[in-house]
């Protein structure tokens, strides 16, 4: 039936040849026509599309490309700029001093280049996904909850999570993201942490440097403080993990200046945190701590147990009982309201209690009016301190009764040595006790039953503290005296401590 309907040449052509030889020629000029009606009216590069997008005020794509360019650029020297500043200030008056305002100037320039950036290449994106007909959501971003950020993701290998440099440190190149691992990969690392505090660490690696040289093996942690008047320090965290190392930040409820020895500080009490009052600046805190997208550990108010802290609870803090759970609890929601407590972990930390003045503070039921809850911490950990020759250089000694406390009060949680040192001045300490205190330390280590502690973070620096009404100055540097720095040395490169550290080659 269909040959009633078929004829041998066509409207526009006498003959079937020639019909074939005209559908050729027409089809190239249909062709040709449709490149000049793109040319001229529909590529982005076009004068018509053109004039068409600035009449209608949007930039073209290679117009959108230069910008993105043109953000990059400047993004990078401003943060190249900001390093260099912050290089020259210690951690503790980092948004403070006479240079303080240059610094947040140029922080709050860069925040406005990366949401600037940060569109362009969404736009850039979606511009990409609308011309080759993907109908995917985007790409994630990094850390463990798929939110957007500065890192990758790092699964573990079954060592250590973390990418520890063992060259010189490093600043952060802003247009390459640093792979990190996530918050679940940290928590269950199958090896233990070595950190340390040194007086600039993170914002200046040259003292930090120098301590890892001597020592011979690479840190996994890097400790730093902030106070309640300082905004989060994505730079702290950046460099921390551009060296492999994770960041623990000791947040202290107080203006970063405060002496640890004012216990009232007007405005900074428990209780006006419960009532909302820093809630602003613990939102905008958490917001821009879950939008770098790398996980830090936040030990905060530490040694509440202690008495020389204006968190702990007392007449003199103008803190009631039980004031201090509630002040973490609603740190910690206000954390989890605005997603950062995917990548926040919360390092619980009394101090010693066998040094406490108070015979009250060291009972198991005074330490338990202290913790938070299994839900609102990760970690537990603790601050000890070898400060006197009348003591006994041990491990037991120092840790011992705490350690044991921290086990009743937090059964199943995972402990952190979150700060400790020995000290070495003058004649206080001497005759080889500190090194005898740092092969104890790793003695116990060596010990099956201390296996749910999981690493230490050293205090290697000199400070001038008051404990208990009593002030004075020690070094608890690793390298303060050289058979203190060998014991350690010796120490820190055994293979039945479940280190998994690797060796320095700067």
């Amino acid at each position: 039936m269909s040959d009633l309907f078929r004829s041998t040449s066509s409207w526009w052509a006498p003959s079937s040849k020639h019909a074939k030889r005209t559908a050729v020629g027409t089809t190239a000029i249909v062709v040709a026509l449709g490149l000049i009606t793109w040319s001229v009216w529909i590529s982005p590069s076009s004068p018509v599309s053109t004039a068409v997008h600035h009449a209608l005020g949007v930039k073209t794509s290679q117009e959108k490309a230069v910008d993105a360019e043109a953000l990059q650029a400047k993004l990078t020297a401003a943060q190249k700029q900001i390093w260099k500043l912050e290089g020259q200030l210690k951690s503790s008056t980092a948004q403070s001093g006479s240079r303080g305002d240059q610094v947040a100037q140029l922080k709050a320039q860069i925040a406005s280049l990366q949401s600037a950036l940060g569109s362009a290449k969404a736009q850039a994106a979606a511009g990409s996904k609308s011309g080759s007909g993907s109908t995917g959501s985007g790409s994630s971003g990094s850390g463990s909850s798929g939110s957007s950020g500065s890192g990758t993701h790092n699964a573990s290998t079954g060592h250590g999570v973390t990418n520890p440099n063992t060259g010189p440190s490093k600043d952060p190149n802003p247009t390459t993201p640093v792979a990190v691992p996530s918050k679940a990969d940290i928590l269950n690392q199958p090896t233990r942490w070595y950190g340390l505090y040194t007086a600039q660490s993170p914002f200046n690696w040259s003292e930090y440097d120098q301590v890892s040289q001597q020592v011979g093996k690479a840190t996994n942690m890097v400790g730093f403080f902030q106070g309640f008047d300082q905004d989060f320090n994505a730079n702290a965290v950046q460099r921390s993990w551009a060296n492999g190392r994770l960041p623990m930040m000791t947040w202290e409820s107080a203006p970063a200046q405060t002496g640890n020895d004012e216990k009232y500080v007007a405005g900074y009490t428990n209780k006006d945190i419960i009532d909302g009052k820093f809630d602003a600046y613990l939102t905008k805190y958490a917001q821009a701590l879950q939008a770098n997208g790398q996980p830090m550990v936040i030990r905060l108010d530490h040694e509440m147990n202690g008495s020389w802290y204006n968190w702990s609870e007392g007449d003199a803090q103008q803190n009631a009982a039980g004031s201090y759970v509630k002040m973490w609890q609603h740190v910690h929601d206000v954390f989890q309201a605005n997603g950062a407590n995917d990548y926040v972990v919360w390092n619980w930390a009394p101090s010693r209690i066998d040094k406490l003045g108070n015979a009250k503070y060291q009972t198991l039921d005074y330490m338990k009016n202290y913790y938070p809850g299994a839900d609102y911490v990760d970690w537990v950990g603790m601050s000890g301190y070898y400060r006197t020759a009348s003591e006994t250089p041990s491990f037991a000694n120092t840790f011992g009764a705490t350690v044991g406390q921290l086990r009743q009060v937090a059964p199943g949680k995972k402990i952190l040595l979150s700060e400790i040192g020995a000290t070495e001045t003058g004649t206080t300490v001497s005759n080889g006790q500190k090194s005898k205190w740092i092969t104890s330390l790793f003695d116990a280590l060596a010990d099956p039953a201390n296996d749910d502690i999981i690493g230490f973070s050293y205090f290697s620096e000199t400070a001038t503290t008051v404990v208990d009404g009593v002030r004075s100055t020690n070094d608890w540097r690793l390298n303060s005296r050289s058979d203190s720095l060998q014991a350690f040395v010796d120490g820190i490169k055994r293979t039945d401590i479940n280190f998994d550290l690797q060796e320095v080659t700067q």
